[in-house]
């Protein structure tokens, strides 16, 4: 009888850790390093195509990530997150004026946000149709954007997905 006991034992303790692999495998996070950028991002989701080797040698490196998301009427939709860095060019860098972007979206917002330890200026407007959120970072001779594009239904899942990249960046 002790036998079976402990067979029966080791076999639920096999059965936890073979659960507690497969939730680590779905509910933990990835993480993409490449040149001098490294953060973790969910694992739901995949990177679709990747840009140059954000190095200080590349004028322009980009990583894209997406996922599906069901929206209300049951079809799939994408969401996209997306991190560019490119080298500043020698004279002036002209961004979209804020009133212009914030003019051609609803519900528009900016702040000023602290990330990986430098200040970044973050824009993000939320429509019927369409959710964007972008940050900017300016390090050394480089401009880091960091953003977010999906419908509506997709917000929250993106949302935090997005907030796990930029709390766990790193530029070196």
């Amino acid at each position: 009888m002790e036998r079976q006991n402990l067979i029966f034992g080791a076999i639920v303790i096999l059965v936890i850790l073979v659960i507690l692999i497969f939730a680590a495998a779905f509910y933990g996070n990835n993480t993409f390093q490449n040149g001098q950028i490294s953060f973790e991002y969910p694992n739901g989701w995949s990177q679709d195509h990747i840009v140059g080797n954000f190095t200080n040698n590349s004028l322009y490196s980009e990583v894209t990530f997406k996922k599906n998301f069901q929206s209300g009427n049951g079809t799939d939709e994408i969401a996209y997150i997306i991190l560019k860095m490119q080298q500043k060019a020698s004279g002036s860098f002209s961004l979209p004026n804020t009133s212009t972007i914030l003019m051609n979206t609803s519900s528009p917002s900016t702040v000023s946000i602290g990330v990986a330890n430098l200040t970044a200026i973050q824009l993000a407007s939320f429509g019927t149709n369409l959710s964007h959120k972008t940050t900017i970072i300016e390090k050394n001779n480089f401009y880091l954007n960091l953003e977010y594009i999906c419908p509506p239904s997709a917000v929250n899942g993106t949302e935090e997905a997005y907030n796990i990249i930029l709390k766990t960046l790193k530029i070196g």
